[in-house]
């Protein structure tokens, strides 16, 4: 059996909202006050094992009304609340659901839960880990040591499981089996202290383990007919540090997936938060609730930036966005390649920054193991493309054509007819003019004439757009470079 979702169409300030429940984890996140550890509660209520197997801790594969919910005579008794679970019955491979509301026993003036009209819970086995786990030990009225009933297998398992997820390299650690007036667990025992030095961390991990444990333990004793199961843990990331608590979640997916159970939990932590994030799919997810016009709302797999924001109160930064770089061989090659660009996505993604760098130069920065030239790439003139036919120098393309820059616009523009719209008849721009004192074709110099440059446009964008329009093919070779280098 599989839980697909959670659906609250009524419960206090949940209106009409779904939790999707992922295949192996699901994270409940949010502010406080937003029914995080309540919908927790609905999905043990609708599980009721009728297995008589017990867990380590010899308890039922059950929760217990009375340890999640509490309702309110003043403000709960007057309403009626409705929640439902789908879950697929991995037996007819169907998705079913079970519905469950709430009514007031008023003559013990108590609230129940019934189950689809006075029906029954799912026959499946549950272990809740509410807040109570976290009392500290050692504030305990009464604590009693117990022999422990652990196989030599589980108490492996306990003691690396234990050591892996807290990083506790060279203690070695053993299950003590403690009952306390609150609760019932294994504490970890080292060779220097015992359950009274446990922190709150090794006292609430080990309560993890032990209930992950437990499910191992069913799986071995029902054999064929298991079917999996639900652990619900409440505020996961409790007493735990930043870097087991990663490794918690790791341990948690891989067991969980090989026990076929489903993890949910709710959190607080970024670092769980992060991490999930880029792992949500099918069997990991994140239901995010915050508050909108007075009532709660879920969003499913949320962003973590956004996450970050709603959870620490904060508006978003604006990002600078770090744009890749390419260098050219001079101001003209960067202004070509600049038009190039224009008006394409590529704009936003790279910065072109000119010379002069000679192109032997470039070629050398490219070939360069200094780190400082790791993240740059280079555009050479067109110029240099039959001397790297048969080796490309690394992050580098070229500019059109298979002459310099300044040739290549030289001999487009000389091959313009008199009549062409490129020329201003009214101010005398014209072919004679253009080119009249150029007769030694000085590509350079005729470039930078500055009576040729007034006509060219603000950074020769009129003369470049001319180009670009009758060298479609070329003008998408060069931007199809620029993309493959990126990627």
């Amino acid at each position: 059996m599989k839980f697909t979702q959670l659906n609250v169409p009524n419960f206090r300030h949940i209106k009409d909202q779904t939790i999707e429940i992922g295949n192996v984890l699901t994270a409940i996140a949010g502010q406080n006050g937003t029914g995080k550890s309540t919908l927790l509660g609905w999905i043990a209520q609708s599980c009721d094992a009728k297995c008589t197997n017990r867990t380590l801790l010899n308890s039922t594969f059950k929760s217990k009304y009375s340890e999640i919910f509490r309702f309110c005579p003043d403000q709960d008794y007057t309403k009626n609340y409705e929640v439902s679970v789908d879950y697929i019955d991995s037996d007819l491979d169907l998705i079913e659901s079970k519905k469950m509301t709430t009514r007031l026993l008023e003559s013990e003036n108590r609230y129940r839960v019934d189950f689809d009209g006075r029906g029954v819970a799912l026959d499946f086995p549950v272990i809740y880990l509410g807040l109570k786990r976290l009392i500290p030990l050692a504030t305990e009225k009464t604590i009693i040591v117990q022999s422990s009933e652990l196989s030599r297998l589980h108490k492996s398992q306990f003691a690396k499981l234990a050591k892996e997820i807290l990083y506790f390299t060279r203690d070695v650690v053993e299950a003590e089996s403690v009952k306390s007036t609150n609760k019932q667990i294994f504490a970890m025992k080292t060779e220097d202290y015992g359950h009274l030095g446990n922190s709150a961390g090794q006292d609430n991990l080990g309560q993890i383990i032990s209930s992950i444990l437990s499910f191992s333990k069913l799986k071995e004793e029902l054999g064929e007919s298991y079917k999996g199961g639900i652990l619900l843990i409440d505020e996961i990331d409790a007493t735990l540090y930043a870097g087991s608590q990663i490794k918690l979640i790791e341990k948690l997916f891989q067991l969980a997936k090989s026990l076929s159970i489903q993890v949910i939990f709710t959190t607080h932590s970024i670092e769980i938060l992060e991490y999930l994030s880029k792992k949500t799919g099918d069997d990991s997810k994140i239901n995010f609730l915050k508050w909108k016009n007075k009532n709660v709302i879920n969003e499913l797999n949320p962003n973590i930036e956004y996450i970050k924001n709603v959870i620490k109160v904060q508006t978003g930064e604006i990002k600078k966005i770090q744009k890749i770089q390419f260098i050219c061989e001079d101001k003209v090659a960067e202004s070509w390649a600049r038009n190039l660009i224009n008006g394409t996505d590529l704009k936003n993604k790279i910065e072109i920054i000119k010379g002069p760098f000679p192109e032997g130069t470039l070629v050398t920065m490219s070939t360069s193991k200094h780190p400082i030239f790791k993240s740059t790439n280079f555009i050479l003139d067109g110029d240099c493309k039959s001397a790297y036919k048969n080796r490309i120098p690394a992050r580098t393309i070229f500019l059109p054509g298979t002459e310099k820059p300044e040739e290549v616009i030289f001999n487009y523009v000389y091959s313009l007819d008199d009549d062409d719209e490129f020329w201003n008849q009214d101010e005398n721009f014209t072919h004679q003019t253009c080119f009249g004192n150029f007769a030694d074709k000085n590509y350079k110099r005729w470039f930078e004439n500055e009576t040729n440059q007034r006509f060219f446009g603000k950074s020769c964008s009129r003369l470049f757009n001319r180009w670009k329009r009758d060298n479609k093919v070329e003008t998408e070779k060069f931007l199809l470079d620029l993309n493959k280098q990126i990627k």
